[in-house]
Formats: C-alpha cells, structure tokens, sequence
C-alpha cells in the first residue's frame, strides 16, 4: 500500500534487483538502524527541499510512525552520519530561524489532535543538532493518483471527503494558522474515501521567502493568485486552494494558473457546465472560491460551507428559533419607549456583502443563520423593563478590532517584496539610487537594514505610497527609473558616443512584465514555466520559475530600440541541473517577446505589461 509523508517530497525510488548492486549510498539521510530518541528508522519515505521523511518505529509502544526530519540541504548537511549543521556561517542565522519555523508548525499541529482530516503529530525529539517531528504514518493513496486510476469522483465520493476537510480546515484557521499548499498531491484517501490533510507549506513557505538560497515553488492551477502578488494572504488562500482541487476531483484535471489568470482570465466556470449529479449550488461556491480578486472568495470555511450547501451543512445542527418578543408593559404615565436592546455584532465571518457572483440560494443561506443568532439571542435575554425618568439614549459601542497577523499589511509587504527575490546586486543598485536621490543608505552592501528600509518608506512616501519600507514589483522599476545615470552603475550617455534618439528612447519600456513561456528540448524538463521580468532604462531583471525545479534568476540589457540581450545560468532538464543560456528579445508596446537559448533546447514566449 503506498505510503505518503507530510512534506511534499517524492517517494523513494525502489530499488531494481538488476541495479541492487550499484545502489549508492545516501549519505544525507539516516541510515536504517539509526536511533533518534525512542524510533529506529526503518526506511526512507521521501525527501525534498524542507528535509527527510523516515518510517520508524516506535521502540517502547511497538508501533510504526513517520519521523520528519528537520534538514533543508540549501541551508544544511549531515555530518558523521547523523549531526546536522548548517552548510555555512553565512546561512547559519536562516537555519536557526527555519527550525524555531519547524517547531512551531508542529506545535500547531500537534494541538489539532481533535480536528478531522488532518495528519496528527505526536510528540517532538531535539538531537543530533536539529529537531524531530513524530507523526502518524498515513497509508493511502493521495486524491491526485486516485482521480488519475479511476477518472473524476463521483458526486457520493465528493460529499464523503469535503465536510471532514472543511471541519478540519475551519479549526487550523482558529488557530491563525494556513495551510498554503493545498493541492490534490497533499491529499491522503483511505480505501473507505477519508481524507487526510498533509504537507503544510507555510513554515516551508516563511522559510524560503526569508533565505536567497531557497526557492519558495508553488503549483500552478493551485497556488491562489495572492501567492504570486503583494496580495494579503487568510483563509481565503486556502479556499482558493481547496476549490481548485475540487476543480480536479469533479472534472479530472486543474483550473487555469493563478498566474496565468491575472492576465487573462480564461476559466470556465463549473456552474455552466454539465456535470451529470453535482448539485448547482456545489458547482456555484467552487466557482465563488476560484474568484481572482480575494475580495469576492469567501472570507472564512464557515462562509464558504453555507455558500456549497447541501451534504456539506450539519444536518444534526439545532437551528434555534426566534421567540415572540412580548410587548413592554404601559406605566400609568406613558414613558417614551425603551430602545430596545442593541443585537450583538454578526459574526465577522458573516458581516462581508456577499459578491455578485454569490447565488441568491447562498445568500438566504447567511440569513438564515443571522436570523437564528439573532433570535438566539433575544431568546436568552430578558424582556425589557419599563424605563422610570426621562429617557436616554442608547449607544452602540463597536467592538474593538482585533489584530490579525494575516491582516497586518506590513506582512503582506514584506512577503511581497520577499516574493521578488532581489539578487545582491539589485539591492546594491536600489541603495545607490536611493543615496543619489537625497535618501541615504549610508552603504551599498546589499542588505536592506533598518536605515535602508526606512529611506525606502520615505521615498516611498514623498512619492504618495504606502510607507511600509518594502518594495513592489511596480515600485522597483519606478525607483530605478528615476535614478541619475550614474548611479546604475552603467556609462553615461554621452560617454558610450550614444545618440540624441537613443537618449530619448530610455525608460520607454519600463514596467513589469509576466506571462508563461513554452520549452522544446530540456529533456522533456518538468511542469510549467512562467516568467516575471521588469525593465527600468536599460536593464531588466526578472526571474524564470520551473516547476519542480525552481527559480532562476535573470539580469539582462536593453537597447533604446527595444532589443533584449544577454547570457545567464537557468536550469535545464529533469534532473534540474543548470546550464548557461543567451537570451534574444524585443520590448514592443505592451509586450516582451523573450527566448532563453541553451544547448539542450529553448525557452520562448510573450510575457505582457501588468497594471500597477
């Protein structure tokens, strides 16, 4: 029976009788017979960027469980086959905060014990100069193989597994925690359709943004569109997520790219389809949660529940019913009547106006259940009495917002600016910019410390944005654009005997740039490739993403003319090793025609301007 971890990596290849003898040896992960704490490890399950999965056993209770190793090979190595240390003094710091990451995604899981469809953690082991993870051992296969054996599910299996993942969704979210990598891969079913939730991706994520040598990779048709944005990231990241693998599970394959979508959005929605059994209102709330704009997703699981309706709302809920509310009794001298009590504020995750793509089914589903709050509530509170003196009046206090990690923008910022993956050289360029401009890095050595990120907010002030101290996509090519010639690093005009016309043609191109580019060649390289480049003056910087492979990095020249030119490194085939490439290209209007040319095959595509 397959056996899947919770970290996203490929199961270990099996072995060949015939190639048994020129097995390698794998001096990274533990080998069989190791003991870490009370588990021996037993075998290898998978392995991947965020570290080592084993199947172990448990040496005092006699049983089988899933040991997750805390050992990202960017950041560390094994050493005398079994400490861990990190690779470099330099990206010491990066492991360190990595593993706090590590250890506080399993203390939120392990506090979910009593959630359905998500994979349980045990217990903790700190050794070996890393941390330990012990979870259950999930047997199954995941939804992704499922649907790819025996075709879409059928509408019987659909209504088996969604209430226990949205129940066990809704309670990682109470927690202020997300899951940001939903997809059918990181779906377990049992043979009877029971789901389990695994391959959580938000240490895995925060982890990735923070260090230049990791690469944060998202799956496309999954990721929701705030993931590849500055946009701010809830709940509703999840439900993207969740609705696209529903997408999967009832049509056999995924929606269009979140990428892709922002610009131009070629889905096809499932409630104009036929899919024969699906109930309509199912096929509306998937659609309501693959909206682009998280504004119109449904802000919450209990949100989105009354907008899918049918098998997933609890039939056994007591719904409680308004009672008649008696009159006020009349004084001897007529008072002015009492004001009545003030309603409690609606549950937030109600309060959001439904958006228009919302079925009317769905929105008498919310007010079905504001009515019952609100009659519960009248229900429990005493009739009011009658009122002696002169009448006041009553007012309502809101009740103070909350703070929310996921709410605060100078999260979202950072995460944003976290997403561009700046080389070294770039941030040198923007804090030699921002010095020749009046705000005053007081160096250029490529870190953004704290008098760097605040010269960024003032630019960014006095130039009427947000002062959060990170930059945008959009931000960074503004900035660069305003920089005197000098301060880019590249000879003046008047010094490479350039002409009038070319002076006049600089910044004429400038922006961001993205779109998809299609491969030939790379040895039948996997996934898609999209790309996201940006132009000031005569440079573009950008960054190539390879599913399964990762992010390369780009920096090229442009002519006054248009004309794209350079070379770089850019991965190239399955195996995901790098190779050189040279780089041919037009900036036309609102468009870039781009191919990067390597001597195993070529990349190629038009990548168009994106707003803001």
């Amino acid at each position: 029976m397959h056996i899947k971890d919770d970290t996203g990596e490929q199961p270990a290849e099996p072995i060949e009788p015939a190639a048994a003898a020129d097995a390698v040896v794998d001096y990274v992960a533990l080998a069989p017979g190791r003991v870490v704490g009370r588990y021996e490890v037993l075998e290898v399950l998978g392995q991947g960027g965020f570290g080592i999965t084993y199947r172990v056993r448990d040496t005092q209770l006699d049983r089988e469980v899933a040991l997750k190793e805390y050992l990202p090979p960017a950041l560390a190595i094994r050493q005398d086959g079994a400490s861990v240390l990190p690779r470099s003094t330099e990206v010491a710091e990066d492991f360190s905060w990595g593993r706090e990451r590590f250890v506080a995604e399993g203390r939120t899981l392990a506090s979910l014990h009593d959630a359905p469809a998500i994979v349980k953690v045990f217990d903790f082991v700190e050794t070996n100069g890393t941390s330990y993870m012990v979870m259950e051992l999930v047997r199954g296969g995941t939804l992704e193989e499922r649907v790819k054996a025996t075709g879409p599910l059928s509408p019987q299996e659909v209504d088996t597994f969604l209430p226990p993942l949205l129940e066990g969704l809704e309670k990682v979210h109470e927690t202020g925690f997300l899951h940001r990598d939903i997809k059918p891969g990181n779906i377990l079913l049992s043979d009877a359709g029971i789901p389990t939730l695994i391959d959580f991706g938000a240490a895995r994520l925060a982890i990735a943004g923070r260090s230049s040598t990791m690469t944060a990779i998202f799956t496309p048709g999954y990721a929701a569109p705030e993931q590849f944005t500055t946009g701010k990231q809830g709940p509703w990241t999840d439900i993207y997520g969740l609705s696209a693998t529903l997408h999967h599970a009832v049509t056999g394959r995924a929606p269009p790219s979140a990428f892709d979508r922002l610009l131009e959005d070629t889905y096809q929605p499932l409630s104009g389809l036929q899919l024969t059994g699906f109930s309509p209102t199912l096929l509306a709330g998937i659609d309501a949660g693959l909206a682009v704009r998280f504004e119109e997703r449904p802000p919450t699981i209990a949100a989105w529940r009354a907008l899918l309706g049918g098998p997933m709302v609890d039939a056994n809920a007591t719904q409680v019913m308004p009672k008649p509310i008696a009159s006020p009794p009349t004084a001897p001298t007529p008072p002015t009547p009492p004001t009545p009590p003030t309603p409690p504020t609606p549950p937030a995750a109600l309060a959001f106006k439904p958006p228009s793509r919302w079925k009317p089914a769905a929105i008498g589903a919310v007010a079905v259940m504001l009515l019952a709050a609100v009659g519960a509530y009248y229900a429990l509170v005493p009739p009011p009495q009658p009122q002696v003196g002169p009448p006041t009046e009553t007012v309502a206090v809101a009740p103070a917002p909350t703070a929310s990690p996921e709410a605060d923008p100078a999260v979202a910022a950072r995460e944003g600016e976290e997403a561009l993956q700046l080389l070294p050289v770039d941030r040198q360029r923007i804090q030699a910019v921002l010095t020749s401009q009046g705000y005053d890095t007081r160096g250029s050595d490529g870190t953004f410390g704290q008098r760097s990120r605040e010269m960024i907010g003032a630019w960014q002030k006095a130039k009427g944005h947000v002062a959060t101290g990170f930059l945008t996509a959009a931000q960074v090519p503004a900035l660069l654009r305003d920089a005197p010639p000098a301060s880019t690093g590249r000879p003046a005009a008047s010094q490479t005997g350039a002409s009038p016309a070319a002076k006049a043609g600089s910044g004429t191109y400038d922006g961001v740039y993205g779109g998809g580019l299609s491969s030939s060649g790379f040895a039948e390289a996997p996934g898609v490739v999209t790309a996201e480049l940006s132009i000031a003056g005569t440079q573009l910087i950008g960054r190539v993403t390879q599913t399964g492979c990762g992010t390369s990095a780009l920096s090229l020249a442009v002519s006054s003319n248009g004309d794209i030119s350079g070379s770089g490194r850019i991965y190239e085939g399955r195996d995901c090793s790098m190779g050189s490439f040279s780089a041919s290209g037009k900036a036309v209007g609102d468009q870039v025609t781009i191919e990067l040319r390597t001597t195993g095959g070529a990349m190629r595509g038009t990548l168009g301007r994106r707003g803001g």
